[in-house]
């Protein structure tokens, strides 16, 4: 496993560490962008980026937001697949509230991240 792939990992999962946190004190708002983040860093990764959309899934459970469970089980079945062929929309946040396949901007303080994973050695 290459280095960068092994940093995107533990960046994830230090983000999904944070947004479960951040559910439990009932900061639903910042789980959602911090799932956000981590969802831009593990798309390359199909295990990461798959194990995000099963986060933002409980999160839609606990929350009983209907859209977004609905939407969560469709990425969860493009996440894997779409990662492994590197077609995967750069820059989504993952959440139902925009298509599964547009790209978006990536925010400066999300590319800083991933900037530092792809050139540390």
């Amino acid at each position: 496993m290459s280095f960068a792939k092994t940093r995107s990992r533990q960046v994830v999962e230090s983000f999904l560490k944070e947004a479960e946190l951040a559910s439990g004190r009932g900061d639903v708002s910042n789980a959602w962008a911090l799932l956000a983040k981590a969802h831009i860093i593990s798309q390359p990764f199909a295990l990461p980026h798959t194990l995000v959309h099963w986060q933002m899934l409980s999160l839609a459970l606990r929350t009983q937001n209907v859209r977004e469970i609905t939407g969560q089980i469709f990425r969860l079945s493009v996440a894997a697949p779409g990662s492994i062929l590197k077609k995967y929309p750069k820059g989504n946040p993952g959440t139902s509230d925009v298509s599964a396949f547009q790209p978006m901007p990536i925010s400066t303080e999300v590319q800083s991240i991933i900037d530092r994973i792809e050139t540390t050695k």
